[in-house]
């Protein structure tokens, strides 16, 4: 199954380079046969309008597969839980909890009589 898969995955991503690799396997076939401008080789096209029309026609189909796939549904997810609080539990913390009310007198003030000033010029 994963290789089925696997396979699938590549030639969907190689899809869109078949016409260049046709282009350069036949390369010879078009610029002789399949070439819209061979009356006028000054032109130099060399098969470049028949690789123009393949690449436009994969375009237009992977437009067309695009519009054929339903449009993308939008899902909401929402979650909702009850908040349980026991009551009676937070009514026993509360009142076995002690607040500590002692002061710690653990702040210092060092008073400095001069403040720096940059020099004035």
């Amino acid at each position: 199954m994963k290789t089925a898969t696997l396979f699938l995955a590549l030639f969907m991503l190689l899809k869109p380079t078949i016409p260049f690799v046709e282009y350069a396997a036949f390369y010879d076939y078009i610029k002789n046969e399949l070439c819209v401008n061979k009356e006028t080789p000054e032109m130099g096209c060399n098969g470049k309008c028949y690789l123009k029309k393949e690449l436009a026609k994969v375009s237009d189909s992977e437009k067309s597969s695009d519009k054929n796939q339903s449009s993308p549904t939008e899902h909401q997810v929402v979650f909702f839980q009850d908040i349980f609080i026991n009551t009676l539990d937070s009514i026993v913390k509360e009142e076995n909890s002690k607040i500590n009310t002692s002061y710690h007198k653990i702040y210092k003030f060092n008073f400095m009589n001069f403040i720096f000033h940059p020099p004035l010029a």
